[in-house]
């Protein structure tokens, strides 16, 4: 037996490391105390979580924050990425009154920055102003929302079901549906029987 010592494999780069990853990060680095004093009284908290600025706002303020980040001349977040939403249901700090969160990501394609808005709703009263009048792309994206969550858009042009038939009862990615389904499957109703 040799005592020459094996070379070390050569490992693919980790995920900070990798150039495109860098990229993304640098994205989602802001100016914190620029957007606290933006949206003072619009916000109740700017913060870094997962290397991702969040921005957190309650119901009655997510439109005119959202509003504040698209047209700010020093901000410009002109573009809504994506929006969606998450059942807190099973969490250990599980609290009704903040049963949803809906997450907006917003853009900055001059500035190539990005951040999150969060707006917690009640386990009573999943609704939420529509963001379709300030990002038009937001309409579309809400509607699978409410599809697979049951959270309602208030002053949404044409908030109805996109992926699931407009008879279904139920809101599949709740924590309290079941995994396997309410037996629905196999009574779907087909195509053709649809009048």
């Amino acid at each position: 037996m040799s005592d020459e010592k094996k070379p070390e494999p050569k490992l693919p780069p980790t995920h900070d490391s990798h150039p495109a990853s860098t990229r993304v990060l640098e994205e989602n680095q802001n100016d914190l105390d620029q957007l606290r004093d933006k949206l003072a009284g619009r916000c109740s908290d700017v913060s870094v979580q997962f290397k991702q600025t969040v921005i957190k706002t309650d119901r009655d303020n997510v439109i005119a924050a959202l509003e504040i980040l698209k047209s700010d001349p020093e901000l410009k977040f002109n573009m809504i990425t994506d929006i969606t939403a998450v059942d807190n249901m099973r969490r250990p700090d599980f609290e009704p009154e903040r049963r949803f969160t809906v997450i907006h990501t917003v853009y900055s394609v001059e500035r190539r920055k990005r951040v999150r808005l969060e707006t917690d709703l009640s386990e009573g009263n999943p609704r939420i102003p529509t963001a379709a009048a300030v990002y038009k792309g937001a309409a579309w994206i809400e509607r699978e929302i409410y599809d697979m969550y049951g959270i309602e858009f208030a002053g949404h042009p044409d908030l109805r079901r996109v992926l699931l038939p407009d008879y279904y009862e139920h809101f599949p990615l709740r924590k309290d549906y079941p995994l396997t389904g309410r037996g629905e499957r196999d009574n779907f109703v087909r195509a053709e029987e649809v009048e």
